[in-house]
């Protein structure tokens, strides 16, 4: 008797449900409400306490933190369908304007308590270089979204393997 023969591999994907992508998205939402939005808030209002100039407001952080959330949330739920790419491109752009507004702002001139020194820090330099994530992040966008529309579901098996 011979053994049997191996399956051979299934050619396809397994895309998980709707309420799995929803549940995970949701996981992820919770160390990222904090990233994203508690801990600049939580640093910002520390500078305010004492009675230092913010470089950004406190409420522009918070609000593009909470649409960087949605969009990001929205994204991976949508993963297998075809909106993907266009989620894709909306938060891109959206963090290519963000980071351009903290550009607008990079340099930071505060005066020291009880003298007159004025210190200034700029992080331009680490900026520009940032800049870089959102814009390939763009380009890979707008890439997922032509591919989308060309070949529907030929992602999906790179996505979501057997």
């Amino acid at each position: 008797m011979s053994p049997p023969s191996p399956t051979p591999p299934t050619l396809g994907y397994r895309v998980p449900s709707l309420g799995w992508r929803i549940t995970v998205a949701s996981l992820r939402l919770i160390p990222l409400v904090l990233l994203f939005v508690g801990l600049p808030a939580a640093a910002l209002s520390f500078l305010q306490s004492h009675s230092l100039p913010l470089p950004l407001s406190i409420v522009a952080v918070t609000i593009a933190g909470a649409v960087i959330l949605a969009l990001s949330t929205a994204r991976y739920i949508a993963k297998p369908t075809r909106i993907y790419g266009p989620l894709s491109i909306a938060m891109s752009a959206f963090v290519l304007v963000y980071v351009f507004y903290i550009l607008g702002r990079s340099t930071y001139a505060f005066l020291v308590p009880g003298s007159d020194v004025t210190l200034h820090l700029t992080y331009t330099g680490l900026i520009e270089l940032l800049l870089l994530v959102p814009a390939l992040s763009l380009a890979a966008g707008v890439v997922t979204t032509v591919e989308d529309a060309r070949k529907a579901r030929e992602r999906l098996p790179y996505d979501y393997p057997p």
